[in-house]
């Protein structure tokens, strides 16, 4: 790979480490504040309901530790957050295609409160950020200097 290349490739991942990074901490943030409603939401999505009110209370410290790793972790810890915020973009994306092929009209709850209905944007949302984190994890050493 040429110089320019790699520096752009280099300048890509470091952007998708920050939207990635700062999404999933401004996701988390927002939750905090409400897990009784966030459950409510999580248990719409008629999808493992019994584990909603777990999720409610786990998931936005997850995600916000997550984040912030990418954000600003050495390199090692940027790989495993990179690595978890895919494990949590899968999860993600398959409550998503349960919600879109079911049917069910049901608000995302991705942000916290009213942040508009699950359709298949938002699983195309969330492949894009899920390629970005897997930018990020293949690029995290590379790229780290």
């Amino acid at each position: 790979m040429n110089a320019a290349a790699s520096n752009a490739v280099k300048w890509l991942t470091l952007a998708a480490r920050l939207v990635v990074g700062g999404l999933f901490v401004v996701a988390g943030a927002l939750k905090l504040g409400d897990p009784t409603a966030f459950a409510t939401e999580i248990a719409n999505y008629r999808f493992l309901p019994a584990v909603a009110p777990w999720l409610a209370v786990t998931l936005p410290p997850v995600e916000i530790v997550v984040g912030a790793a990418l954000l600003g972790a050495p390199w090692k810890w940027r790989r495993a957050a990179a690595l978890a915020s895919m494990g949590l973009l899968v999860m993600f994306l398959v409550a998503i295609v349960h919600v879109v092929r079911a049917g069910i009209n049901v608000d995302c709850g991705c942000f916290g409160g009213n942040t508009g209905p699950v359709t298949a944007w938002t699983a195309v949302r969330d492949l894009v950020l899920l390629a970005s984190a897997a930018l990020v994890f293949r690029g995290t050493k590379e790229y780290a200097k």
